[in-house]
């Protein structure tokens, strides 16, 4: 297991996914809807586009993601990840084409499993 801790302090982060992350939340905040669906998992978009009965695109969008901010922790095990930036957590996997949301908008609750508005 590999477990990297990445700090936004000026340094660049050294994991792939926390860098992944952060282009998806960039793009939240951009309200680029296209970008942010680019970047989840192909199960994520299903479920974003079925929930909202729109295509990704826009339905990404009402989904009522925190916006912005950089990743201030990433950790990895293997090919799941999980970043958190100061105000939302996301858990992402590696695919082919590199690093891709799976569940973001994530909040903790305890013992249980995180509890996430978008999810595939």
């Amino acid at each position: 297991m590999v477990v990297v801790a990445a700090t936004s302090c000026g340094s660049r982060l050294p994991a792939a996914s926390a860098g992944a992350a952060e282009r998806f939340y960039h793009a939240i905040e951009l309200h680029d809807g296209a970008a942010a669906c680019e970047l989840l998992a192909p199960q994520t978009v299903h479920e974003v586009e079925q929930s909202e009965q729109a295509k990704c695109a826009s339905a990404i969008l009402d989904e009522d993601i925190p916006a912005g901010g950089a990743v201030v922790e990433a950790r990895q095990y293997g090919t799941e990840a999980q970043a958190r930036t100061g105000r939302d957590t996301a858990f992402l996997a590696e695919f082919d084409d590199g690093w891709k949301v799976v569940a973001a908008a994530c909040t903790e609750q305890g013992q249980l499993p995180y509890d996430c508005k978008v999810k595939g």
